[in-house]
């Protein structure tokens, strides 16, 4: 199996949910990785922090806030494990996120050490 990365971006101003819609939220991830955990795909994830910076180029500019334009951020992400993208696209559309408007990004982990070794 290959390793996948979901990335989830949205808007992150927590301060307009309710407590018992981001406990709605928090609940709907649990059980969802629990479903992928039981099926053999899940590898790894966590929630992130809203707070953060950004660098960009040479000159190590540094912007407040893990966004620049946007009030858009990454919020999260998952490590996923399938066969194929289409595979993990197919895993990725029963993320909790998307129902609460938010946007994913699949990508496959390029493997940088020789598996076989470990």
């Amino acid at each position: 199996m290959k390793e996948f990365l979901l990335l989830i971006r949205e808007n992150v101003n927590y301060g307009s949910l309710s407590l018992q819609e981001m406990q709605d939220e928090i609940e709907k991830h649990l059980n969802w990785v629990e479903q992928l955990m039981e099926q053999g795909c899940f590898k790894g994830g966590n929630p992130l922090d809203s707070q953060g910076v950004s660098l960009k180029g040479k000159d190590r500019v540094l912007t407040d806030g893990p966004f620049v334009e946007s009030k858009e951020c990454i919020s999260g992400f998952y490590f996923l494990m399938a066969n194929s993208l289409e595979e993990a696209t197919e895993i990725g559309k029963g993320c909790p996120a998307l129902d609460f408007g938010a946007s994913i990004e699949i990508r496959e982990v390029f493997q940088t050490e020789d598996e076989s070794e470990d």
